[in-house]
């Protein structure tokens, strides 16, 4: 790869949240990415990415035609190589380097809104990589699935999940494997980045949904903090 223009990407970052979309946006106008990291630990100060998985998610759909992978290059892994099953040889042998990886990643989010379960931590890992390999910090906003659903559920969103089901226990397990069995979604290639990416679009779009029949249809009625209804 070529030397990297830090400068330039910065300028097009700047460009491209410049042309984000703003609260007042329709659901249905904004371009999401579904996104997940996979990392050497839980510490976002210290450990590394090893491996992200995104896909887009727009106007009620989930483009697979507009994916994104990457493996990066790691100097250590630790027991997480357990849960993402990527060792530090196969990261070192293929993996690609920090900073080409975040500059692919700029280039493929532009000024998308990202999505993730428990996304917070994702996020910070990101923006760190960037100040370290480019000078400055990951500037898209974020939404929580994890937030949304507790929001939606502030409003009494599954109250007709509930319903429809006389036997369906009460809504009580907010993770992402929980919402996987509440919606009816198959957790396939779990643990990965590209498979926890797919599985979070499709869960984002069910709670989308429930969000729109209850009068939630712009960016900011969407990421804001809902009372209970």
């Amino acid at each position: 790869m070529a030397e990297i223009d830090a400068a330039a990407v910065r300028a097009a970052h700047e460009a491209a949240m410049a042309a984000a979309p703003s609260d007042g946006t329709p659901v249905e106008a904004v371009r999401f990415v579904a996104l997940d990291c996979e990392t050497t630990g839980t510490d976002a100060k210290h450990d590394r990415i090893v491996t992200i998985g995104a896909v887009t998610v727009s106007d009620g759909e989930i483009l697979l035609e507009e994916q994104f992978e990457a493996l990066l290059q790691v100097s250590h892994n630790t027991s997480a190589v357990l849960v993402h099953g990527v060792t530090a040889e196969q990261a070192a042998e293929w993996g690609q380097s920090e900073a080409e990886a975040m500059v692919d990643l700029l280039g493929y989010l532009q000024g998308a809104v990202i999505v993730g379960h428990h996304i917070g931590f994702d996020v910070e890992v990101i923006s760190r990589a960037c100040e370290r390999c480019l000078g400055f910090g990951l500037r898209n906003r974020w939404l929580d699935t994890m937030g949304l659903t507790l929001h939606l559920e502030d409003a009494g969103a599954f109250g007709p999940l509930l319903e429809a089901s006389s036997s369906a226990p009460p809504f009580r397990d907010f993770s992402l494997d929980g919402l996987c069995r509440r919606f009816g979604v198959l957790p396939h290639d779990r643990h990965t980045a590209s498979g926890d990416a797919f599985l979070t679009a499709q869960i984002f779009l069910k709670l989308l949904s429930l969000a729109k029949h209850h009068g939630r249809e712009t960016l900011g009625a969407v990421a804001e903090r809902w009372q209970a209804e």
